[in-house]
């Protein structure tokens, strides 16, 4: 990845809130970016099907000639974040590994195009 004129200081890694009591504790995940375009700008994970890519109809939108415009989607299911790129050009990568489907867990680094994103679990 080119750096160019972005900055590159470190996103602090959020841990995730427990319940306390006999509640049923939901999780909720986000997506923070921590390199590229807009670094810090945070979108946070609905129970939706979520679509990640170039075309401004997307939920996740990446301004990136190298982003495919429908490239991936992170839905959740059994409450888990489920991510699967969408056989998009250039690819997914999930802590440096090319995947096509693959479980989300707390402090993965997402990279689509030349933006890297972390998963975060905040429950």
């Amino acid at each position: 990845m080119k750096q160019g004129n972005r900055p590159t200081r470190p996103i602090p890694v959020f841990k995730s809130r427990k319940e306390n009591g006999s509640h049923k504790q939901r999780t909720f995940g986000k997506l923070i970016v921590i390199y590229g375009d807009h670094l810090g700008k945070q979108y946070h994970l609905s129970p939706k099907r979520m679509l990640i890519g170039r075309t401004d109809r997307s939920d996740i939108y990446i301004d990136d000639s190298s982003v495919s415009r429908k490239h991936a989607v992170i839905e959740r299911k059994d409450g888990r974040f489920i991510l699967e790129d969408l056989k998009s050009t250039n690819g997914t990568f999930i802590n440096g590994e090319f995947v096509d489907v693959r479980v989300l867990n707390h402090g993965d680094k997402i990279r689509i195009g030349n933006t890297v994103l972390q998963f975060i679990v905040d429950g």
